[in-house]
C-alpha cells in the first residue's frame, strides 16, 4: 500500500519562494518604486533597486516668452473692453438717457472687471495647454489657515500709509482720484471694486505671476523690488504722478511682495491687499461723511 501523499511544503527549497507582481503594488508609496533586478532562482535571490522619483519641475515653470503672449492679450483685452464700455455709454447717451449714463468711476471699475477677467482667463488656457497646469496651481492660489495674520498685515500696512499721508500732507494734493468719487454711488462701486476682484486680479498678475520670475532671474530682494515698482506705476496716474504717492504704493507692494515669497501663496497677498484697501475706503467713506455732516 502506497504511503499517502502530503501536502507540500510552501517553504520547502524545492518549491522556491513565490514572488509578488511588483505591477501590483499600490501607486504613490515605497513598494510602487521597487523593482526586482536578475533572476529570482540566483543563489543570493532577487536583488531590489529603489527607482528615484521624476524630479520635480522648476518653479515658476512658465517664461518670459508666457509673460510676453500675456501683457499683449492684456492690452487687447483692456482696448477692447474701453470701446465696449465706452460704445455702451455712449449709446445711452445718444438714446436721450443721459441721466443713465455711467460715472467715470463705474467706468473704471467696468474697465478693470472687463479688460483683466477675460485676459486672466486666456493665460489660464495657455498654461493649461503648454504645461498642464491650472492658473490657480501655477499662482498658488489655495486656501488658508491663517487669514487672521495676513489680514492684519495689510491693516497695519494701511494704517502706516494713513499715518505717512497725515505727516506729510500727501491728502492735500490734487489727484484725479478725487475727482473719481464724486457720489455716494460711486464710493460704493469703487469700493466693491478695491475689496473684491480688485485686490485678486492684481495680486494673480503681479504677485502671483510675475513677481516667481524675477525672483527667480535676479533673486528674492530685487524681484520683489522691481515687482513693486511696477505694481506702483498704473497706480500712478490715479495719483496725479506726485512721485511721493507712487512711492507709497510701492512701499504698500513691498509689503504685498514679502508677504507672497514667504507664504509661498497669492492668497496670503490677495488678503493683505483686500484688508489694506479696506481700511483705507473705510477712512474715505468716514471723510464723506464728516463731510455731509
Amino acid at each position: 500500500m502506497s504511503a499517502p501523499l502530503l501536502p507540500e511544503d510552501p517553504v520547502s527549497p524545492s518549491s522556491g519562494p513565490s514572488l509578488p507582481d511588483p505591477s501590483a503594488a499600490p501607486e504613490g508609496d515605497l513598494a510602487s518604486r521597487i523593482r526586482i533586478l536578475g533572476d529570482a532562482s540566483l543563489p543570493d535571490g532577487p536583488r531590489f533597486s529603489i527607482t528615484e522619483p521624476p524630479p520635480a519641475r522648476p518653479y515658476p515653470f512658465w517664461g518670459w516668452l508666457d509673460l510676453l503672449l500675456f501683457v499683449v492679450i492684456l492690452v487687447a483685452s483692456m482696448l477692447g473692453a474701453a470701446i465696449l464700455v465706452s460704445g455702451f455709454n455712449f449709446g445711452i447717451v445718444a438714446a436721450g438717457y443721459p441721466h443713465y449714463s455711467l460715472s467715470l468711476a463705474q467706468v473704471a471699475v467696468l474697465l478693470q472687471l472687463a479688460g483683466f477677467g477675460p485676459a486672466l482667463f486666456l493665460l489660464s488656457r495657455i498654461l493649461r495647454a503648454r504645461y498642464g497646469q491650472s492658473l490657480r496651481a501655477a499662482v498658488q492660489l489655495t486656501p488658508m489657515r491663517q487669514v487672521g495674520l495676513y489680514a492684519g498685515i495689510g491693516l497695519a500696512t494701511a494704517m502706516l500709509v494713513s499715518a505717512l499721508n497725515i505727516v506729510f500732507k500727501l491728502q492735500d494734493l490734487d489727484m484725479p482720484m478725487n475727482e473719481l468719487i464724486k457720489s455716494d454711488a460711486d464710493l460704493f462701486a469703487i469700493g466693491i471694486a478695491a475689496f473684491t476682484f480688485g485686490p485678486l486680479f492684481e495680486e494673480i498678475i503681479f504677485r502671483g505671476f510675475l513677481q516667481p520670475l524675477f525672483v527667480k532671474a535676479i533673486g528674492p530682494a530685487a524681484g520683489i523690488l522691481a515687482t513693486s515698482i511696477l505694481f506702483a506705476l498704473p497706480h500712478g496716474a490715479q495719483y496725479g504722478w506726485h512721485w511721493e504717492l507712487v512711492l507709497i504704493i510701492t512701499i504698500a507692494g513691498l509689503v504685498f511682495g514679502v508677504v507672497r515669497w514667504r507664504a509661498q501663496s497669492t492668497t496670503a497677498s490677495t488678503i493683505a491687499h483686500a484688508t489694506y484697501n479696506g481700511l483705507l475706503l473705510m477712512g474715505a467713506v468716514i471723510q464723506r461723511l464728516q463731510g455731509n455732516g
